[in-house]
């Protein structure tokens, strides 16, 4: 007789991983096209600045990534022996705190982010697109909140610090961090917010690998987001003056505080044996694919290329 438990418990390896990233990018794709598809079949028509979307198609464009993500997630915990309490286990308090500290810190890096994108509009003409969020007037926060920041700290956590972080461990703790941190940021596609969005995966991949836990990093994403979400209905760019320096250099202490904790303080889950990445990058490839394609087609359209 056929041992499915041990067959399904197999199924759990870097190899794993990798089809965890590329089934969640291509669902995500494919909801995208049927999305599309029905408001064609419907007759409705969307405009093609970005800049006057209405609100309604704003939040799909935020829940058809997480819905893909979502069913990742229950397609995984089906076909793997992996049980979401495995996943999910709790994490020892200082491991949330350090979390926030470091997530306070990590917005010291907008500084750094933002000389990036200058690099991208001075050598490539590239112009950063305006901010895609639903209305963010009275109570209509609230719904931005939960879709903008609740959903993609829960499903995006479960599925990159979660479901992929645990098979990666193998490849030691640094790999496994920048690796983690460089399919974060492709996954979002966005020119403009890459080194940002890199550094934040990698930070996130520490603080779980630390505490043996996804919940404290979806603690920090959803901090990050809600953050943003805030000043942007506060009508709040960036700080500026003494406020601003004072903001930044507290910032800038917290990221050094946080990072020397986990990096030469705490040693929790370090993996002394490395394995090969080979297998991983394999079945990964087809989602890296998606999101390459993705990343450089918004960075032309930036440079008004597609235009």
């Amino acid at each position: 007789m056929v041992d499915m438990v041990a067959i399904r418990k197999s199924l759990y390896d870097q190899r794993a991983a990798g089809l965890v990233y590329s089934g969640a990018e291509v669902l995500a794709l494919f909801f995208t096209f049927f999305f599309a598809l029905i408001l064609s079949s419907l007759g409705i028509e969307v405009p093609d600045d970005p800049s006057v979307y209405p609100d309604w198609y704003r939040y799909c464009g935020y829940i058809l990534p997480q819905a893909a993500f979502c069913l990742t997630v229950v397609l995984f915990f089906v076909f793997v022996d992996a049980k979401p309490k495995e996943v999910y286990r709790g994490a020892k308090v200082r491991y949330f705190l350090v979390a926030v500290l470091l997530q306070f810190g990590l917005f010291s890096l907008s500084r750094a982010n933002a000389e990036f994108i200058g690099v991208l509009e001075r050598v490539f003409g590239y112009t950063m697109p305006a901010s895609g969020l639903p209305s963010l007037e009275g109570w209509y926060i609230v719904p931005v909140l939960l879709v903008v920041a609740v959903l993609p700290a829960v499903f995006e956590e479960s599925i990159f610090r979660g479901l992929m972080l645990g098979p990666m461990k193998k490849f030691s703790t640094p790999v496994a961090v920048l690796l983690s941190g460089a399919l974060f940021a492709l996954y979002h596609q966005s020119p403009a917010q890459t080194v940002y969005q890199f550094c934040c995966g990698c930070a996130f991949a520490l603080v779980a690998i630390r505490a043996g836990s996804v919940l404290p990093t979806m603690l920090a994403h959803f901090l990050n987001n809600a953050f943003v979400i805030v000043l942007t209905a506060c009508g709040i760019s960036d700080f500026t003056g003494a406020g601003g320096i004072a903001f930044y250099c507290l910032s800038g202490l917290s990221l050094a505080a946080s990072l020397v904790y986990l990096l030469f303080v705490d040693r929790t889950g370090n993996e002394k044996k490395s394995v090969s990445v080979k297998a991983f990058l394999l079945t990964a490839s087809a989602g890296v694919a998606v999101c390459a394609i993705l990343w450089v087609a918004n960075l032309l359209d930036g440079m008004g290329v597609l235009g």
